[in-house]
């Protein structure tokens, strides 16, 4: 995958640690996969995060991939296909004309897809002055976006503001174990934005290795 943006990302990662926000949707869709069963993943477009590391360890999931043109070290794709690809605050960052490149990237890289796309502005610009979110876009215009590419996409809820959430596949773990699932990890994510704004009101830094 390449798109005109690259240079720029690798820019901000070589300064930042930028990309690291994908934990705030685990807790949605950790029940998702945990009913697919991946026996391998990748997480598209990563960034500096730590995700695929958290899904594997909590869904169980031996194979893990993370891939980032911008970041040269993970600037390579698997040469085997894998079982499922996430998506996290990714595609709002490609230009419009360059979206179905990318997802033609996803869908040729894994057999089910899991996205989840902030439809909002975001805080920072780029150096030719647009927002970073230069995708902005509505549930309804992103499905009919992803289907040519993924037939059996379809919306699956997440309670994350200005965002919407797609994936591949039928089936989530549901009953008491899904509502575990999903509390354990919002209170983990609350405890830790929690100790984050201490340290920073602290030390007026973020804590080494800190995800958002």
């Amino acid at each position: 995958m390449a798109h005109s943006l690259v240079d720029e990302y690798a820019k901000l990662h070589a300064r930042h640690r930028y990309g690291a926000t994908a934990r705030h949707a685990l807790a949605d869709m950790l029940p998702h996969i945990m009913a697919l069963k991946p026996a391998s993943l990748i997480d598209f477009g990563c960034g500096q995060s730590n995700l695929a590391f958290l899904i594997a360890a909590k869904a169980g999931i031996p194979e893990i991939h993370r891939y980032d043109p911008a970041i040269p070290e993970i600037a390579t794709l698997p040469d085997a296909r894998v079982e499922l690809a996430v998506n996290v605050d990714v595609m709002e960052h490609i230009p419009d004309e360059e979206i179905d490149a990318v997802l033609a990237s996803i869908a040729a890289a894994a057999a089910h897809a899991l996205f989840v796309i902030d439809i909002g502005p975001a805080k920072m610009l780029l150096s030719d002055g647009r927002n970073a979110h230069v995708s902005q876009h509505d549930a309804d215009w992103w499905l009919a976006r992803l289907k040519p590419h993924f037939p059996a996409i379809r919306k699956m809820p997440i309670h994350r503001r200005a965002r919407v959430a797609f994936k591949t596949w039928d089936g989530e773990v549901t009953g008491l174990t899904g509502l575990a699932v999903r509390a354990r990890e919002r209170v983990i994510y609350r405890t830790q934005k929690l100790a984050r704004s201490a340290h920073r009101k602290l030390f007026g830094t973020k804590p080494r290795g800190a995800t958002r």
